[in-house]
C-alpha cells in the first residue's frame, strides 16, 4: 500500500520556518549536535523539543542548547526506511510514549494529545526512563552482535552462542537500570528482547547497516551507555565493555577519516581484529582499558 502525503509547506532551510510549537528529533546521536545547530532558528521560548531517539545520552546533548523545561523524551514503535528524498517506507507502527525528566509533565500530556489528534497512538508517562531503558534492552541484545557477525536480527535468538552473549549483556543492563531507580524483571526483559529479535528476524539492524556503509555507529549510547552508567553506579559490565571495544575495533580511524576494517563472522575473527587495530594490547592478549577506546 502506498500513501502520498503533501505537506502544506516544506523546506530544507530551517531559517525559513521560524519558531515552531513542537520540534521532533529523530536523528542519530552522532548527528545530533549539528542538527540542533541547524534547527536553532526553529526553537523559540515556547517550543517543546521531543526526542524519540534510541539510546541514552541524547537528552544531555539537547539540554546544552535547549532549556530543560522545554524538553520531552520518549519512545516510538514506528519505523521507516529512507528510500530517496521525499520517499520513505513505513516499516512499523505502534504507540509513541512521551514524558519529561525535568520539565512540566503538562508538556508531555500536551504533546501526546497533539499526536492523538493527528491520528497516532500516543500516551504520556511519568516514568519515561523506564520506557527508554526497556526499548534499549532490545537494542543491546541485537545491534552490536549482528553488526559484528553480519547477521540478521533473528540470529541472536537462534544461535546459542549469540543468545548467551546477548543474555549476559541484557542482564548487565537491567542491573544498571535498576540501580538508577528503575524496577525491571530481568527474565521479562530477556523474553521481550528475544521476542523483538524474532519479530524483526529478517531485518538488518541499524548498527549493521552503519558498519556496512562505513559510518560511525551508535555504540556509545547503547552498550556504551550501560558501561558509563554502570561505572557511575559501581556495577561491573564486562560483556558490554568488550562488545563496545569490538565494535570500535571494526573502525580504523586515521587522518583521512573512517573506514571499516571488516566484519567478523566468528569470535576468533573478532578477537583478531581487536589485536590488529589495538597494538597496545599486552602479551596475554587482554583487551585495552576502556578509557583507551572511549
Amino acid at each position: 500500500e502506498t500513501a502520498v502525503f503533501t505537506p502544506k509547506y516544506a523546506t530544507t532551510d530551517p531559517s525559513e520556518v521560524g519558531p515552531v510549537d513542537l520540534l521532533i528529533v529523530f536523528v542519530k546521536y552522532m548527528l545530533l549536535e549539528d542538527a540542533l545547530k541547524n534547527a536553532k532558528t526553529m526553537i523559540g521560548k515556547d517550543t517543546i523539543v521531543l526526542s524519540l531517539q534510541n539510546g541514552i545520552g541524547n537528552y544531555d546533548e539537547i539540554a546544552k542548547v535547549v532549556p530543560e523545561e522545554q524538553i520531552c523524551c520518549g519512545t516510538t514503535a514506528h519505523g521507516c526506511t529512507f528510500l530517496e528524498p521525499g520517499h520513505v517506507r513505513h516499516t512499523g507502527r505502534g504507540i509513541t510514549n512521551v514524558g519529561t525528566l525535568k520539565g512540566p509533565y503538562a508538556n508531555a500530556e500536551k504533546v501526546a494529545d497533539a499526536l492523538r489528534q493527528a491520528g497516532f497512538e500516543a500516551a504520556a508517562h511519568e516514568n519515561v526512563m523506564q520506557l527508554i531503558w526497556h526499548k534499549l534492552f532490545a537494542n543491546i541484545a541485537i545491534n552490536a552482535i549482528t553488526a559484528l557477525l553480519d547477521q540478521p536480527n533473528a540470529s541472536v535468538a537462534e544461535n546459542p552462542f549469540e543468545h548467551t552473549l546477548a543474555e549476559n549483556m541484557v542482564r548487565e543492563a537491567v542491573a544498571v537500570a535498576n540501580a538508577t531507580g528503575c524496577s525491571f524483571d530481568v527474565e521479562a526483559e530477556l523474553k521481550n528482547a528475544f521476542d523483538v529479535a524474532i519479530a524483526t528476524g529478517t531485518n538488518r539492524s541499524s548498527m549493521l547497516q552503519d558498519v556496512t556503509r562505513q559510518r560511525e555507529t551508535e555504540i556509545r549510547i547503547i552498550n556504551g551507555a550501560v558501561v558509563k552508567t554502570g561505572k557511575e553506579a559501581g556495577i561491573p559490565t564486562p560483556y558490554n565493555e568488550v562488545i563496545c571495544q569490538l565494535i570500535q575495533a571494526l573502525i580504523d580511524w586515521d587522518s583521512m577519516g573512517m573506514k571499516v576494517v571488516g566484519v567478523a563472522h566468528n569470535g576468533e575473527e573478532a578477537c583478531e581484529m581487536v589485536r590488529q587495530t589495538q597494538p597496545e594490547i599486552n602479551r596475554e592478549n587482554r583487551l585495552p582499558a576502556w578509557e583507551a577506546v572511549f
